[in-house]
Protein backbone atom coordinates (compact mmCIF):
# COMPACT_ATOMS: atom_id res chain seq x y z
CA UNK A 1 0.00 0.00 0.00
CA UNK A 2 2.70 2.61 1.43
CA UNK A 3 4.46 1.79 -2.75
CA UNK A 4 0.80 2.71 -4.57
CA UNK A 5 0.09 5.88 -2.50
CA UNK A 6 4.35 6.86 -3.63
CA UNK A 7 2.94 6.00 -7.12
CA UNK A 8 -0.07 8.52 -6.88
CA UNK A 9 1.94 11.15 -5.31
CA UNK A 10 4.55 10.77 -8.18
CA UNK A 11 2.34 11.39 -10.12
CA UNK A 12 0.73 14.48 -7.69
CA UNK A 13 4.48 15.83 -8.14
CA UNK A 14 4.76 15.23 -12.20
CA UNK A 15 1.75 17.24 -12.90
CA UNK A 16 1.68 20.24 -10.52
CA UNK A 17 5.49 20.97 -8.91
CA UNK A 18 6.72 22.26 -12.64
CA UNK A 19 4.58 25.26 -12.01
CA UNK A 20 7.23 27.21 -10.00
CA UNK A 21 9.33 26.91 -13.71
CA UNK A 22 6.54 29.16 -15.76
CA UNK A 23 8.98 30.91 -17.47
CA UNK A 24 12.09 28.74 -17.83
CA UNK A 25 10.76 25.65 -19.62
CA UNK A 26 11.57 23.11 -22.40
CA UNK A 27 9.30 20.97 -24.62
CA UNK A 28 11.09 17.65 -26.15
CA UNK A 29 9.63 15.05 -28.05
CA UNK A 30 12.37 11.93 -27.49
CA UNK A 31 11.94 9.56 -30.57
CA UNK A 32 13.83 6.12 -29.94
CA UNK A 33 14.76 3.20 -31.55
CA UNK A 34 16.10 0.39 -30.30
CA UNK A 35 17.44 -3.17 -31.48
CA UNK A 36 19.06 -5.54 -28.93
CA UNK A 37 21.23 -7.86 -30.21
CA UNK A 38 20.53 -11.30 -27.89
CA UNK A 39 23.36 -13.21 -28.11
CA UNK A 40 22.54 -15.90 -26.02
CA UNK A 41 20.20 -16.92 -22.72
CA UNK A 42 22.68 -14.49 -20.78
CA UNK A 43 24.71 -12.08 -22.87
CA UNK A 44 22.78 -9.31 -24.73
CA UNK A 45 24.41 -6.20 -27.01
CA UNK A 46 21.85 -3.26 -26.52
CA UNK A 47 21.49 -1.12 -29.32
CA UNK A 48 19.66 2.13 -29.22
CA UNK A 49 19.79 5.63 -31.31
CA UNK A 50 17.19 8.63 -30.24
CA UNK A 51 15.88 11.93 -31.81
CA UNK A 52 14.91 14.65 -29.65
CA UNK A 53 13.05 17.76 -31.23
CA UNK A 54 12.78 21.36 -30.18
CA UNK A 55 9.24 21.48 -29.22
CA UNK A 56 6.77 19.62 -31.28
CA UNK A 57 9.15 20.81 -34.77
CA UNK A 58 10.94 18.16 -36.87
CA UNK A 59 13.90 20.71 -35.76
CA UNK A 60 16.17 18.48 -34.03
CA UNK A 61 17.39 18.94 -30.79
CA UNK A 62 19.82 16.31 -29.95
CA UNK A 63 21.10 13.03 -31.84
CA UNK A 64 21.84 9.97 -29.98
CA UNK A 65 23.89 6.71 -30.62
CA UNK A 66 24.64 3.81 -27.57
CA UNK A 67 25.80 0.40 -28.03
CA UNK A 68 27.05 -1.74 -25.49
CA UNK A 69 27.20 -5.27 -23.90
CA UNK A 70 25.02 -6.95 -20.78
CA UNK A 71 25.59 -9.80 -18.96
CA UNK A 72 22.37 -11.64 -17.26
CA UNK A 73 23.01 -13.35 -14.04
CA UNK A 74 19.46 -14.66 -13.50
CA UNK A 75 15.83 -13.12 -14.30
CA UNK A 76 16.64 -10.83 -11.44
CA UNK A 77 19.92 -9.59 -12.09
CA UNK A 78 22.32 -8.08 -14.92
CA UNK A 79 24.93 -5.58 -15.37
CA UNK A 80 25.93 -3.85 -18.41
CA UNK A 81 28.63 -1.65 -19.89
CA UNK A 82 29.33 0.90 -23.06
CA UNK A 83 29.69 3.57 -25.02
CA UNK A 84 27.33 6.31 -26.53
CA UNK A 85 28.03 9.37 -28.73
CA UNK A 86 25.60 13.06 -28.12
CA UNK A 87 25.69 15.82 -30.81
CA UNK A 88 23.17 18.49 -28.65
CA UNK A 89 22.26 21.57 -30.14
CA UNK A 90 24.21 24.62 -28.97
CA UNK A 91 21.18 26.51 -27.39
CA UNK A 92 17.36 25.80 -27.65
CA UNK A 93 16.93 27.63 -31.12
CA UNK A 94 16.26 26.66 -34.23
CA UNK A 95 18.32 29.50 -35.40
CA UNK A 96 21.41 27.86 -33.69
CA UNK A 97 22.84 25.68 -36.11
CA UNK A 98 25.72 24.89 -34.12
CA UNK A 99 26.16 21.64 -32.25
CA UNK A 100 27.95 20.48 -29.46
CA UNK A 101 29.52 16.66 -29.02
CA UNK A 102 29.26 14.42 -26.19
CA UNK A 103 31.32 10.79 -25.33
CA UNK A 104 30.39 9.09 -23.38
CA UNK A 105 31.03 5.57 -21.28
CA UNK A 106 28.41 3.92 -18.83
CA UNK A 107 28.33 1.21 -16.43
CA UNK A 108 25.18 -0.12 -14.98
CA UNK A 109 23.60 -2.85 -12.63
CA UNK A 110 19.82 -3.42 -12.70
CA UNK A 111 17.66 -5.61 -10.59
CA UNK A 112 14.12 -6.30 -11.34
CA UNK A 113 11.71 -8.22 -8.65
CA UNK A 114 8.41 -9.52 -9.21
CA UNK A 115 6.23 -8.10 -6.42
CA UNK A 116 3.32 -10.52 -7.66
CA UNK A 117 1.35 -11.79 -11.03
CA UNK A 118 1.06 -7.78 -12.10
CA UNK A 119 3.62 -6.21 -10.36
CA UNK A 120 7.05 -5.34 -10.38
CA UNK A 121 9.94 -2.89 -8.89
CA UNK A 122 12.89 -2.35 -11.08
CA UNK A 123 16.37 -0.58 -9.33
CA UNK A 124 19.15 0.59 -11.60
CA UNK A 125 21.91 2.10 -10.42
CA UNK A 126 23.93 3.55 -13.71
CA UNK A 127 27.57 5.40 -13.50
CA UNK A 128 28.75 7.88 -16.74
CA UNK A 129 31.70 9.16 -17.53
CA UNK A 130 30.73 12.37 -19.56
CA UNK A 131 33.68 14.07 -22.33
CA UNK A 132 32.27 17.21 -23.60
CA UNK A 133 33.75 18.88 -26.82
CA UNK A 134 34.65 22.35 -27.64
CA UNK A 135 31.99 24.64 -28.54
CA UNK A 136 31.80 28.65 -29.19
CA UNK A 137 31.07 29.36 -25.74
CA UNK A 138 32.36 25.90 -23.84
CA UNK A 139 36.39 24.86 -23.30
CA UNK A 140 36.36 20.82 -23.39
CA UNK A 141 35.63 19.03 -20.24
CA UNK A 142 35.18 15.79 -18.59
CA UNK A 143 32.48 14.88 -15.96
CA UNK A 144 31.24 12.52 -13.75
CA UNK A 145 27.38 11.15 -13.52
CA UNK A 146 25.76 9.03 -10.47
CA UNK A 147 21.70 7.92 -11.45
CA UNK A 148 19.33 5.93 -9.43
CA UNK A 149 16.23 5.00 -10.89
CA UNK A 150 13.39 3.36 -9.44
CA UNK A 151 10.34 1.99 -11.60
CA UNK A 152 7.27 0.30 -10.51
CA UNK A 153 5.62 -1.70 -13.57
CA UNK A 154 2.26 -3.15 -13.87
CA UNK A 155 0.83 -5.45 -16.15
CA UNK A 156 -2.43 -4.49 -17.43
CA UNK A 157 -3.08 -7.05 -19.69
CA UNK A 158 -0.42 -9.79 -21.44
CA UNK A 159 -0.15 -7.04 -24.15
CA UNK A 160 -0.25 -3.92 -22.09
CA UNK A 161 2.13 -2.58 -19.41
CA UNK A 162 2.21 1.12 -17.78
CA UNK A 163 5.58 2.35 -15.92
CA UNK A 164 5.75 4.76 -13.34
CA UNK A 165 9.58 5.63 -12.64
CA UNK A 166 11.68 8.46 -10.68
CA UNK A 167 15.36 9.12 -11.33
CA UNK A 168 17.95 11.03 -9.38
CA UNK A 169 21.45 11.87 -11.01
CA UNK A 170 24.02 13.44 -9.38
CA UNK A 171 26.89 14.83 -10.96
CA UNK A 172 31.10 15.62 -10.39
CA UNK A 173 32.69 18.13 -12.45
CA UNK A 174 35.49 20.68 -11.77
CA UNK A 175 36.14 18.83 -8.39
CA UNK A 176 32.44 19.86 -7.45
CA UNK A 177 30.16 17.46 -6.57
CA UNK A 178 26.32 18.74 -7.04
CA UNK A 179 22.52 17.56 -8.26
CA UNK A 180 22.42 17.32 -12.37
CA UNK A 181 18.76 16.68 -12.46
CA UNK A 182 16.00 14.56 -11.43
CA UNK A 183 13.11 13.12 -13.78
CA UNK A 184 9.75 11.97 -12.82
CA UNK A 185 8.19 9.84 -15.34
CA UNK A 186 4.72 7.64 -16.79
CA UNK A 187 4.45 5.41 -19.85
CA UNK A 188 2.68 3.03 -21.11
CA UNK A 189 3.85 -0.03 -23.69
CA UNK A 190 1.93 -2.27 -26.11
CA UNK A 191 3.55 -5.95 -26.64
CA UNK A 192 2.99 -7.05 -30.21
CA UNK A 193 4.43 -10.66 -31.42
CA UNK A 194 7.35 -12.21 -29.25
CA UNK A 195 10.10 -9.76 -29.76
CA UNK A 196 8.55 -6.29 -30.32
CA UNK A 197 6.65 -3.32 -28.65
CA UNK A 198 5.77 0.13 -28.85
CA UNK A 199 5.98 3.00 -25.86
CA UNK A 200 4.95 6.30 -25.64
CA UNK A 201 5.25 8.35 -21.95
CA UNK A 202 5.75 11.84 -20.53
CA UNK A 203 9.11 12.75 -18.28
CA UNK A 204 9.40 15.88 -16.20
CA UNK A 205 12.89 16.56 -15.68
CA UNK A 206 13.77 19.36 -12.49
CA UNK A 207 17.52 20.95 -13.52
CA UNK A 208 19.08 23.22 -11.42
CA UNK A 209 17.00 26.46 -13.08
CA UNK A 210 14.92 25.00 -15.57
CA UNK A 211 12.70 22.45 -15.92
CA UNK A 212 12.25 20.29 -19.23
CA UNK A 213 9.34 18.41 -20.17
CA UNK A 214 9.59 15.43 -22.40
CA UNK A 215 7.31 13.57 -24.73
CA UNK A 216 8.53 9.90 -25.39
CA UNK A 217 8.01 7.74 -28.37
CA UNK A 218 10.26 4.58 -28.84
CA UNK A 219 10.02 1.06 -30.32
CA UNK A 220 11.47 -1.54 -30.24
CA UNK A 221 12.13 -4.91 -31.77
CA UNK A 222 14.76 -7.52 -30.34
CA UNK A 223 17.25 -9.54 -32.55
CA UNK A 224 17.74 -12.97 -31.43
CA UNK A 225 21.13 -15.16 -32.45
CA UNK A 226 20.65 -18.07 -30.59
CA UNK A 227 18.26 -20.97 -30.28
CA UNK A 228 15.35 -20.82 -32.09
CA UNK A 229 16.49 -17.48 -34.20
CA UNK A 230 15.33 -14.34 -35.44
CA UNK A 231 11.33 -14.30 -35.52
Amino acid sequence: MKLLYRCKKLVFIMLFTNLKYSYCQQTIVWNTIQLPVQLSTKWQVPVDFSYRTIGFSSSAYQYTGRIGIRRYFNDRWSVATGVALFFTRHTFSKSDSEFGREFRLWQEALKEKKLNGKYSLQNRARVEERFFSTTSTNDAYTAVRFRYRLGLIRMITEKWKIQLADEYMEQLASRRFHFQQNRASISCAYIFGYLSQVQAGYIWSELSKSAQHFITLSFQKSIVLHGTGNK
